[in-house]
């Protein structure tokens, strides 16, 4: 295995911006919209249902964070714990969350720019968006925060005074009944809107750039966690309290045009270059946690040697990222549409959500010296409640995701499917080589304690 580790460079305000940035996206300007046209005016229920599987992957995320923290510590975790084939899908998956999650992003990003560019071709905006973020990451890790802060710290403010500033307007009899089709249509629009919190657990990707992160991973976590549950419980709320939730389920920028009803026009322009601003930001940590989990895995031999290459000037894995941009570049090429592409990302969100819960069974008895010398320590009876509660949600929701996209869905699990196929060939050449994947793993979570 590769001794080349990445440096300690982001800060707990860093890393708070970029979780931020990561799971505020631009599916919260578009997916409330859409989701309402499904579930009506409990749509607001249907994300604080899907807040409940995000809470527990933030207590998951901030123990493994806290004892090993590595770049793809989701893999290393999995892989330890339980086997390395079963790690190795999970990050698998992730990438394959890539592929279909970043397009939502600059398809959102693209749909927002139509208010600026109305005559711009759709798929080339995506492409043009995900090729800026590739040069801004180029530069560095340093330029990529500082950016994100800037950006986040913008629309956040937006989306405040559009959340509350809504409160005062809304027209209460839009509101009723509230479920008019029905709670298993609430039901059916909690699985997409989980996208909008699945980004939590991309915290540990970066675990090796963190500074002290057994403290600042858990803060990171709690702080995100309060400020995301409160912007999208405010504009699930006011949203359907100002617009018919029969025409959001048609319109394309719902809130642009909902702004309009009760802030100056010019606020119209602010809340669409937020949205902007927050499918560029939440791309962004996609892009850089899936070539931290390329890196790692080539790291461990799993991928070819190339993608754990350091850029000499910002120490930063440069191929990695590049490989990412191709992949991201071919999802957008599939051009779905956004519960399409949201739904089978949450698909894969909830596979490895039960893999993670049954690794955080055994966590403090395969690696009990990790657990037991923990800043963040989760106890016996809370690990058992958390990950049995999170196998539960996550077999309720693939359920659900399934029966509601069957062809994307059995598209999905087919490239799952080649994952697997790929990584027993590589074992078995690996083998063949004297390379043992347990022996490397186990090394990677010693050198971590």
């Amino acid at each position: 295995m590769s001794n080349i580790r990445l440096k300690r460079k982001i800060s707990l305000s860093g890393a708070v911006f970029l979780l931020i940035g990561n799971i505020i996206g631009a599916s919260i300007f578009i997916l409330p919209g859409q989701l309402a046209g499904i579930a009506g005016p409990a749509v607001f229920i249907a994300y604080l249902i899907a807040s409940t599987p995000a809470i527990l992957n933030c207590l998951i995320a901030a123990q493994v964070g806290s004892i090993l923290p590595v770049s793809a510590a989701g893999y290393v975790f999995s892989s330890v714990v339980l086997h390395p084939f079963l790690g190795f899908l999970k990050e698998w998956t992730l990438l394959l969350g890539l592929i279909v999650g970043v397009p939502i992003l600059a398809y959102g990003f693209a749909d927002y720019m139509a208010f600026f560019l109305p005559e711009s071709e759709r798929i080339v905006v995506a492409i043009c968006m995900v090729l800026a973020l590739l040069v801004i990451n180029l530069l560095g890790i340093h330029t990529s925060v500082r950016v994100q802060m800037v950006l986040v710290s913008i629309f956040v403010v937006s989306l405040l005074v559009f959340g509350i500033g809504g409160l005062f307007y809304m027209d209460r009899s839009l509101l009723t009944p509230v479920a008019p089709k029905g709670y298993k249509s609430v039901l059916d629009a909690a699985v997409p809107a989980f996208y909008s919190y699945s980004g939590f657990i991309t915290i540990t990707a970066i675990g090796e750039e963190i500074k002290n992160p057994e403290r600042n991973i858990p803060l990171t976590l709690a702080i995100t966690f309060f400020f995301v549950a409160t912007i999208y419980t405010l504009i699930t709320v006011v949203l359907p309290g100002l617009v018919p939730w029969e025409q959001l389920g048609t319109i394309v920028a719902p809130m642009s045009m909902a702004s309009t009803l009760f802030l100056p026009d010019w606020f119209a322009v602010v809340i669409t270059l937020s949205a902007l601003m927050a499918a560029a930001t939440s791309a962004n940590v996609g892009m850089i946690t899936a070539s931290r989990s390329f890196f790692a895995l080539s790291r461990h031999q799993i991928y070819p040697s190339w993608l754990s290459r350091i850029n000499r000037r910002t120490h930063e894995p440069d191929m990695a990222m590049v490989l990412v941009v191709i992949l991201v570049i071919a999802g957008i090429s599939l051009q779905g549409n956004i519960i399409q592409y949201a739904s089978a990302t949450v698909i894969g969100a909830m596979f490895y959500g039960v893999v993670w819960s049954i690794g955080l069974i055994r966590l403090p008895a395969v690696l009990p010296d990790h657990y037991n010398n923990a800043k963040f320590k989760l106890g016996i009876r809370t690990i058992w409640i958390v990950a049995t509660l999170k196998i539960i949600i996550s077999l309720g929701f693939l359920y659900v995701g399934i029966s509601n996209n069957p062809g994307p869905s059995a598209i999905y699990m087919s490239l799952v499917f080649l994952g697997a196929v790929y990584y027993v060939l590589r074992n078995h050449y690996l083998n063949g080589q004297g390379v043992s994947l347990k022996a490397i793993l186990r090394d990677e979570a010693h050198q971590s304690f």
